[in-house]
């Protein structure tokens, strides 16, 4: 029969367990607020200076903006959606360049143990082709190592030749392909990654 020690013994053993192996439960914050690490201005080549936000409830508006300008008028995560994301999950990270006060691109990505995965990416049709999606990129590797997680996901359009020339550029790998993944035109997906133990 098991005593009512050796039972908190076990309580405790397994407690410890899944602190190890769950960095979001053995933070003390979510991982949107692990990232005070990361510098708030950047200057391009031509001088241009943008600067960082962590996203967060207000930001919301700024990212539908966005999506609207990249996406025919189109907002593909609804404001509940990105209110779900950014504000009630615990695992979610979202990353806007401003240009003054003018949102000009953001990324949404969520941590998954050991690897974190972008769920949306975009960038204001003015300011395509000058380094931003380069930026948020870097920026995100440096907070996946300093998460220490082994990789970085995402899916593409098959269509979208540019943007698969931008994440091979920077050593992601296409895995396979996603048939049917996108909801409304039902087109395929290339799903690929970035390995950080190479990068």
């Amino acid at each position: 029969m098991i005593t009512l020690k050796e039972l908190i013994s076990h309580f405790h053993s397994l407690m410890d367990t899944i602190q190890k192996e769950s960095p979001i439960l053995n933070s003390k914050h979510s991982f949107s607020k692990r990232t005070d690490y990361l510098p708030e201005r950047y200057e391009f080549a031509n001088g241009q200076e943008v600067h960082l936000e962590i996203g967060q409830r207000a930001h919301i508006s700024d990212i539908l903006e966005i999506q609207r300008q990249g996406y025919e008028g189109k907002t593909p995560w609804g404001f509940v959606a990105l209110e779900n994301d950014i504000v009630k999950s615990q695992k979610s990270l979202y990353l806007l360049i401003y240009n003054g006060t003018e949102p000009v691109a953001f990324l949404g990505s969520r941590f998954e143990i050991t690897d974190i995965h972008i769920t949306n990416i975009a960038v204001a049709p003015a300011w395509q082709g000058k380094g931003v999606g380069s930026l948020l990129l870097q920026l995100l590797t440096a907070v996946a190592k300093e998460e220490k997680v082994s990789s970085i996901t995402l899916e593409v359009r098959i269509s979208n030749s540019k943007a698969q020339a931008l994440y091979n550029k920077l050593g992601f790998k296409a895995i396979r392909i996603k048939r049917n993944y996108y909801h409304g035109d039902g087109e395929d997906a290339v799903d690929m990654k970035l390995n950080l133990a190479k990068v």
